[in-house]
């Protein structure tokens, strides 16, 4: 049915009963929103902005995951709104930022990329009062330093808000951190089985295709798996590894672990666990891509100057493995298997449309090839970043998208267009390889939803670790459908654990038990019955959420939080941060006014005269190893007082003398201070300290006097007078009030000069000594 409503435009909006539910329980609280892909979260997310607005008066934000989406977004909320269009903005990082200062005030409805607003947040050129309400589309990526999590963590307790998502993944600690980061206080899951959506489901037909490798490539296989084999014994009899069926996760895990091992063991286990490592993915290479992808593989390692990659182009088995594979010209039986599947397809209707994904770039250029050569029309869809020389500009991208529109029969894709692109419904998508996350399965697979329901092959090598990729991403989504049909009762539960941590705050009211039963079994609408515990009024039994119960507990924490904070900072600072120290600059921007730009010297700018360096531990190991290093501190000299901040303690990789050698120069060849932190909170205490210091009380300014940047005429003035003895920023500044211009602050004799406030007679002295001293 459509719906009326003076801010829809008549008959451009149809809402199906479940989503008008939604919406109207969205409106109620905090919502996060779990809906199949296809079922019409857009439609939702306008009937929560229709009924915000009718509400409030403010502005909206809506986050979407890339520009092509934003743009979507946009057209879409133009076409349906009864508001004026040039008040519904796209931004973009094309917007420069001046103009998207302007663009705020103007606009009321924002779309915009979570990147865009985590800058001007931090830059402070959003008013985050302003807004009445955030939506969040593809809210799963809400977690860890993702700047969704930025931007919704700002917004959350000062807006209403909505998640949306298809796929939230089937961790409860994940489901949890995207609740908590969005300040979610009602969830409403709707899956394939549910009665109300069921009607509206384009079912997609999973269809798993297994194929036999040929003996080349067991031949090959069998030689690799014997030199990784080598190595994982080798860790075995070590002891740092109980068995040598170990995954590539639990090996990635354990090389983080084995820096803390004793210097004469540790780097001959690294450099082992490094090769095991490159060997797991050699083999996960030829088993799912096919030869050409191994060997350029191969090729890149015998380019590379490190011992682990030399090791493994040595091994003789892996030169045998490498001239098997030469010598035939059999390929992957992938890449026929999907020609023949494409001519199938085409061959019943010309006109159709598929979708190929692949995990690699090198596999999208080789299916893209060997389609052309078969007469296909085939365009390649790659991501946005380059790697040697490989990436698509967004230009590229959208030109792909259209011709795929207008005359393409397939798109050969990476990861890139799982979500967040405006792709054309399709019948048929083809997985190259599986993957083992149920989030890019079901994202994948939705590509296929948006028809009439279609058919989504699965291309599995057997025997090979496709296999265990494909049972691993089934099972994780089953562990995900059935988690959300208990979500309510599981976040509950979760949410309740961290209450009674904090039993020392509040006072715990006593609670029925509710006996733990299997989950499955368990209405997601469970509440907790809590009895009150007024001693002077007969007991009445009410019913609460655990989620309302955390919400009235953490208004009351945050108060505390919020006057902790604003006890911390007395007077504003400002902090200048290069633009790659954005994650430094998120949890600066709490303390001090954060201006991000692009710094020819240093990380961080805390006064005219300090200048920051930043390394982590690691990154001072590579920097002395690559020889960066001293270049970088010969640029930091430019600066008058430059300081080195060395955060972490993981230094591992470099011998005890030569890591105490480079500290040495540091501080005595290039005359630099080192400071070291243990954590990037230390580093963050520290930087504000300083600037503190410098700002608040030497009264200094926060400029950069360094490479191209011109100083004002009262910057140069006071840059000159600086430069005398004992003159600081704040000295410079009452001699020039007082004497009016630089060259009657030098002419000045020494009577003159001990009339401003902070000039003895000591330092008239030195002052007039620079002045008149005879230059040798």
């Amino acid at each position: 049915m459509y719906i009326e409503h003076p801010l829809i435009k008549p008959r451009t909006l149809e809402a199906r009963l479940y989503q008008q539910i939604i919406a109207a329980n969205a409106l109620k609280k905090k919502t996060l929103c779990v809906l199949p892909t296809g079922l019409g979260k857009t439609a939702i997310a306008i009937l929560v902005i229709v009924g915000i607005l009718t509400k409030k008066d403010g502005k909206v934000l809506i986050l979407a995951p890339s520009r092509p989406l934003v743009e979507q977004h946009c057209r879409r909320l133009k076409e349906i709104l009864n508001i004026e269009e040039d008040k519904i903005i796209a931004l973009t990082g094309k917007i420069p930022p001046k103009k998207r200062v302007e663009l705020y005030k103007k606009g009321k409805i924002f779309v915009a990329t979570p990147q865009v607003i985590e800058n001007d947040i931090i830059a402070k050129r959003i008013n985050i009062e302003d807004f009445v309400l955030l939506i969040a589309d593809e809210a799963h990526h809400t977690v860890g330093d993702h700047s969704y999590a930025f931007v919704s963590k700002a917004f959350k307790d000062k807006c209403h808000i909505l998640g949306l998502t298809a796929s939230p993944g089937a961790d409860i600690d994940r489901l949890m951190e995207i609740c908590e980061n969005l300040g979610i206080e009602h969830v409403e899951v709707r899956t394939e089985d549910d009665e109300d959506v069921k009607p509206y489901i384009a079912k997609v037909k999973l269809i798993p295709i297994r194929l036999d490798l040929p003996d080349e490539f067991k031949k090959a296989l069998k030689l690799i798996n014997e030199a990784l084999k080598d190595r994982l014994k080798f860790l075995k009899d070590f002891g740092v590894i109980d068995s040598i069926n170990i995954t590539k996760t639990e090996l990635i895990e354990l090389n983080s672990k084995l820096f803390a091992y004793d210097e004469e063991v540790k780097y001959e286990l690294i450099r082992v666990c490094s090769e095991a490592l490159k060997l797991m993915h050699a083999k996960d290479l030829l088993e799912s891509q096919g030869k050409s992808v191994f060997l350029n593989y191969i090729n890149k390692l015998s380019s590379q100057r490190t011992k682990s990659a030399k090791s493994i182009v040595n091994d003789e088995r892996i030169r045998k493995a490498v001239n098997i594979l030469l010598k035939t010209d059999v390929e992957h039986p992938k890449l026929n298997k999907v020609v023949e599947m494409v001519k199938s397809i085409l061959k019943k209707n010309e006109d159709e449309r598929i979708i190929i994904f692949t995990q690699y770039r090198d596999t999208v250029e080789k299916l893209v090839n060997i389609l052309h050569q078969n007469g296909i029309k085939a365009i390649k869809f790659i991501g946005q970043a380059s790697k040697e020389g490989k990436g698509m500009t967004q230009k590229q991208q959208i030109e792909a998208i259209e011709k795929f529109k207008k005359e393409g029969n397939v798109l050969v894709s990476t990861s890139v267009s799982e979500e967040g692109i405006d792709i054309p419904a399709v019948n048929y998508v083809i997985f190259y390889e599986p993957v083992p996350s149920e989030i890019r399965l079901i994202q994948r697979r939705g590509r296929a939803m948006r028809g009439e329901g279609g058919k989504a092959y699965i291309l599995i090598a057997k025997g090979t670790s496709d296999e265990a990729y494909y049972r691993s991403a089934l099972y994780k989504e089953k562990e995900m459908k059935r988690l959300l049909k208990n979500i309510c009762y599981l976040l509950n539960k979760r949410l309740q654990k961290k209450l009674e941590m904090e039993n020392k705050r509040i006072e715990e009211p006593k609670k029925e038990t509710i006996i733990e039963k299997d989950i499955t079994t368990i209405d997601t609408k469970k509440v907790v019955e809590i009895e009150s515990k007024e001693e002077n009024k007969e007991k009445e039994k009410k019913t609460l959420t655990i989620l309302d119960f955390i919400k009235q507990f953490e208004e009351k924490s945050k108060s505390k939080v919020e006057e902790t904070d604003e006890d911390k900072i007395e007077k504003p600072i400002k902090i200048i941060v290069d633009v790659r120290e954005k994650n430094i600059a998120k949890l600066l921007h709490k303390y001090a006014d954060v201006e991000l730009k692009t710094l020819e010297v240093g990380d961080y700018v805390l006064s005219d005269r300090v200048v920051v360096e930043r390394k982590t531990s690691e990154d001072f190991v590579n920097s002395i190893i690559d020889k960066r290093l001293f270049s970088q501190l010969k640029n930091l000299k430019k600066v008058e007082k430059p300081l080195l901040i060395i955060e972490g303690e993981n230094f591992s990789r470099i011998h005890e003398n030569a890591l105490k050698g480079a500290i040495l120069s540091v501080i005595f060849d290039f005359g630099i201070p080192i400071l070291f932190t243990k954590n990037v909170d230390e580093t963050v205490d520290l930087l504000i300290k300083i600037a503190e210091k410098e700002q608040l009380k030497e009264k200094r300014p926060i400029t950069i006097r360094y490479g191209k940047t011109t100083m004002s005429l009262k910057e140069q003035q006071r840059f000159i007078v600086e430069s005398l003895p004992d003159v600081g920023g704040a000295l410079a500044d009452r001699l020039l009030k007082h004497f009016k211009t630089v060259e009657r602050v030098f002419t000045a004799k020494e009577d003159e000069l001990m009339k401003v406030e902070g000039v003895g007679e000591e330092r008239a002295k030195k002052i007039r000594k620079v002045l008149t001293a005879k230059y040798e």
